[in-house]
C-alpha cells in the first residue's frame, strides 16, 4: 500500500505537469495566434481603406488599371485570410496573407496619386484647349465686326460660340474629355470663318493687285501735283478719304464704307464699294440727298462695264444682276460701323468742309489699300511692302 501511495502524488505530479504544459503550450499558441490575426486584420483594414480612397479619387476614370489591379488582390487578400483561418496547425500563414493585402495597397496607392496627376494634367490640358478655342472665337468676332463674311458663316460662327460655352461649362464640372472634344470644335468652327475671310483677303496680299493700287494712288497724286488741283483717294482698308492739293495731303476723314467693302463691287446690291479711278460727275445739297450733302461719282465707268460683261459671262455674277450705280460721297456718316450700299459715307461738318473744297470733275480713286496692311496679313504671307509715295 505504502507503495501505491507513495506512487499516486508523483502520477498527478506528472499529470499536473503534462497538463499544465498542454495548457501554456495552448496559450502560446493562441497569443501568437491571435497576434497573426490582429496583423492580418490590420493588413486587411489598410488595403480596403486605400481602394475605397482610390475609388473616391474617380480612379475607375483616370488610373482603371491600377484600381482594378487592387481590388483583384483586395479580394484574393480576402480568400486566402478565410483559408488560413481555418487552419489550426501549423499557424496561419500571416506573412502570405498580409503580403497580398500589401500588394493590393500599393496597386490603391498608385491609383490614387496616378489619378490625381492625370485629373490635373487634364484639367490643365483641357484649360489651354478651351481657352485657346476663345481666343479663336473672340478673333473670328474680331473679323466678323470688321468684313462682311455672309449669312452662312455668320450662322458657322454662332454655333462656334454655343459649342464653346458648352466647352466651358464641360469644364467646370470637370467633364474634361467632353470639354476637349467641343473646345477642338469650336476652335475648328472659328477656322472656317478665318478661312473664308482670308480667301476674301486673299487679293489684299497679292503683289498685282497691291501694285495696281499703289499705280491708282501715285498717278492721282502727281496729276494733283502737275494740275495744281484737288483729288481725293479712299483707301478702304484704312477707311480714310484723303484730300490732295497740288499733291499735298491736306486733310484725311475717317469713311464708313459699304457693308461689304473688302470686297470690290461687281454688282448691284452686293453691298460692296467699288474700286478704281472715278470723277465727280455732280454735286448734290438743298435736299437733292437723302444723306445730308453727296458728291456723286461717275460710277460704273467704261472699266466696270467691261469687267461686268466679262463677268456675267464667266458666270461670276447672277445672270439676273445689273451692274448698279449711284455711288456717292455723302454725309450722315461717323457712326463707327460700315453701313452703306457701296456708298463712302462722312459726318455732315466733314462733308461741308469737302464739299467747299472739291468741284464737278475732281478725281476720287479709290484703293483697297494704300499699303500691306493687317486685312493682307490675314489674306497671306507678306512678300514685301509696298513703299510710300514721294509727294
Amino acid at each position: 500500500m505504502r507503495g501505491f501511495e507513495g506512487r499516486a502524488p508523483r502520477v498527478w505530479r506528472a499529470a499536473f505537469v503534462v497538463i499544465g504544459a498542454a495548457l501554456a503550450i495552448y496559450a502560446t499558441l493562441s497569443w501568437f495566434g491571435s497576434r497573426r490575426d490582429a496583423r492580418i486584420r490590420l493588413a486587411a483594414d489598410a488595403a480596403r481603406a486605400a481602394v475605397t480612397l482610390a475609388r473616391a479619387a474617380d480612379a475607375m476614370t483616370w488610373a482603371p488599371a491600377e484600381l482594378l489591379a487592387a481590388e483583384h488582390g483586395l479580394t484574393q487578400g480576402l480568400t486566402a485570410q478565410r483559408v488560413e483561418e481555418t487552419r489550426w496547425w501549423p499557424l496561419p500563414d500571416e506573412a502570405l496573407v498580409a503580403g497580398i493585402y500589401s500588394t493590393a495597397t500599393e496597386h490603391a496607392s498608385m491609383a490614387a496619386r496616378l489619378s490625381g496627376q492625370r485629373r490635373t494634367s487634364a484639367a490643365a490640358m483641357t484649360r489651354a484647349l478651351v481657352a485657346g478655342a476663345k481666343a479663336a472665337v473672340a478673333s473670328s468676332d474680331d473679323l466678323a465686326a470688321r468684313i462682311h463674311i455672309g449669312i452662312s458663316r455668320r450662322a458657322v460662327l454662332a454655333r462656334a460660340h454655343t459649342v464653346l460655352t458648352e466647352a466651358e461649362v464641360y469644364e467646370r464640372h470637370g467633364d474634361f474629355s467632353t470639354a476637349t472634344v467641343r473646345a477642338r470644335l469650336a476652335a475648328a468652327l472659328a477656322a472656317q470663318v478665318r478661312s473664308h475671310a482670308a480667301e476674301v483677303a486673299a487679293r489684299y496680299a497679292d503683289d498685282e493687285t497691291l501694285a495696281r493700287w499703289h499705280r491708282w494712288r501715285d498717278e492721282t497724286i502727281a496729276w494733283s501735283r502737275r494740275e495744281g488741283r484737288a483729288a481725293l483717294i479712299v483707301a478702304k482698308e484704312a477707311h480714310t478719304l484723303t484730300l490732295f492739293v497740288k499733291g499735298v495731303p491736306v486733310r484725311t476723314y475717317k469713311v464708313d464704307l459699304g457693308f461689304n467693302w473688302i470686297s470690290d463691287k461687281s454688282h448691284a446690291g452686293d453691298g460692296a464699294t467699288p474700286e478704281g479711278r472715278y470723277r465727280i460727275s455732280a454735286r448734290k445739297a438743298n435736299g437733292q440727298s437723302v444723306y445730308y450733302k453727296a458728291l456723286l461719282l461717275d460710277y460704273p465707268n467704261a472699266t466696270d462695264r467691261t469687267e461686268f460683261s466679262r463677268a456675267k459671262r464667266a458666270g461670276e455674277v447672277p445672270a439676273s444682276a445689273t451692274i448698279g450705280g449711284l455711288i456717292e460721297i455723302h454725309g450722315e456718316g461717323g457712326r463707327g460701323r460700315d453701313w452703306t450700299k457701296g456708298c463712302v459715307a462722312i459726318t455732315n461738318a466733314e462733308m461741308d468742309d469737302l464739299f467747299s473744297r472739291v468741284a464737278v470733275g475732281t478725281p476720287v480713286t479709290i484703293v483697297g489699300s494704300d499699303n500691306y496692311g493687317a486685312i493682307a496679313e490675314l489674306g497671306g504671307e507678306p512678300r514685301g511692302r509696298v513703299p510710300e509715295p514721294r509727294h
